[in-house]
């Protein structure tokens, strides 16, 4: 096999090898429980890796319980692979950063030959064909799952060592300024998050063109602040190149920013001619009345920009029209506070799946700022939402 792009300076042709004629071992991990993290002995789940990231999540670290022996101690360059459950193909390169590590039972670890770039073997864990494979292999009756032995099997085509090292030197660098980006929007969403608190707990005050204080705050409920619009439930077999567009609770959720500009795809819709319907307008605010988990049921996604598309309310959500009281998006970054999650939990009803009535959404008690404020402090998140999603749009 000869790939069609290659650095200068090499040319001979690819080899095709397995997981199992690269590795020296393949081995399971430790079957024990984990526990309090005694502050050396790490024990990495499935759950440590992140899922974008591929890295070992520092967060809540722990201890594997028991004894612990030092065949399933990590050494560097030691890759990590689910072999189980909808993480199944998950994997993890063990860096010496990452402090003295156990893996456990859940995962698999490939000890790659000297003779290897243990680098160049775990990247083609990144590629489309493992994700591929992965799906075919774990299509089994009941869990998902692939064992050592499968994964042994695992072909790709492999160069030279030198060549091997080249190309994971450029990766490598490549995933160093991927973690630079991640760290930058971490703490950008951290600092994000500490503004909402203190700006909705009256902290931090905005003041008017004249340097001088609005009035005091007021609370309203939102049901007298504005109204709720009739949404439309479609059938999802209506998708199509319709006239219409349509937002429902998936969207919803799937939103980053939760802001949705004219260029935003939103999916199309063909509709009855008969059929009852209200058509959004800019500015109106739709929440998600249904979901599987209370952290998503509640979020809020805002229309800004609509001009002349056609766009209606779709299947479980509640779409809300503000007056003149009340700015949209201050609304909707206040849906990103603690107090309205509580809110949210506390009004949640349901069992496998939660649902949140008109009538409770209704009752939401909203801090109220004189309408400048208001603009003043959405448009600060505004920006400072946008500048986010734009250093994720460059990863």
């Amino acid at each position: 096999m000869y790939p069609s792009l290659r650095f200068k300076g090499f040319s001979e042709q690819w080899m095709p090898t397995t997981i199992g004629a690269v590795s020296k071992s393949i081995d399971y991990g430790l079957n024990v429980a984990a526990t309090d993290f005694d502050g050396e002995n790490k024990y990495i789940r499935i759950t440590d890796i992140d899922e974008e990231s591929h890295l070992y999540i520092e967060q809540n670290k722990v201890s594997p319980e028991g004894s612990m022996t030092d065949e399933y101690l990590l050494k560097e360059g030691d890759i990590l692979l689910a072999r189980t459950g909808a993480s199944t193909g998950k994997s993890y390169m063990y860096r010496s950063e990452d402090g003295k590590m156990y893996f456990a039972g859940f995962l698999i670890r490939l000890r790659i030959k000297e003779t290897v770039d243990h680098r160049f073997v775990y990247y083609q864990t990144w590629r489309s064909h493992y994700n591929r494979w992965v799906k075919l292999m774990s299509m089994r009756s009941g869990q998902p799952g692939i064992n050592a032995s499968e994964y042994s099997g695992f072909e790709f085509y492999i160069p030279t060592i030198d060549e091997q090292r080249k190309i994971s030197s450029f990766f490598s660098l490549l995933d160093q300024k991927i973690v630079k980006q991640e760290e930058k929007i971490k703490q950008l969403e951290l600092f994000k998050k500490g503004m909402l608190q203190k700006i909705f707990s009256q902290e931090i005050r905005f003041k008017d063109e004249n340097g001088q204080d609005f009035p005091e705050w007021e609370t309203a409920r939102l049901g007298d602040l504005g109204s709720f619009i009739k949404s439309y439930s479609f059938s999802r077999n209506m998708e199509g190149e319709g006239e219409y567009q349509h937002i429902h609770y998936g969207d919803i959720h799937s939103k980053f920013s939760g802001i949705i500009l004219s260029q935003t795809e939103i999916p199309s819709l063909i509709i009855d001619s008969d059929s009852s319907y209200t058509l959004l307008e800019g500015g109106d605010v739709i929440f998600a009345d249904a979901s599987e988990d209370t952290s998503d049921l509640g979020k809020s996604v805002v229309l800004l920009e609509v001009d002349n598309r056609k766009i209606i309310g779709g299947l479980h959500t509640l779409c809300f029209r503000p007056d003149n009281r009340l700015d949209s998006l201050f609304l909707h970054f206040f849906t990103q506070t603690d107090e309205y999650r509580k809110f949210i939990k506390a009004n949640a009803n349901g069992v496998s799946v939660f649902g949140l009535s008109k009538p409770a959404l209704s009752s939401l008690e909203i801090p109220l700022p004189d309408i400048k404020e208001q603009i003043k402090i959405s448009s600060f998140l505004y920006k400072l939402s946008r500048k986010i999603e734009l250093l994720k749009r460059k990863k």
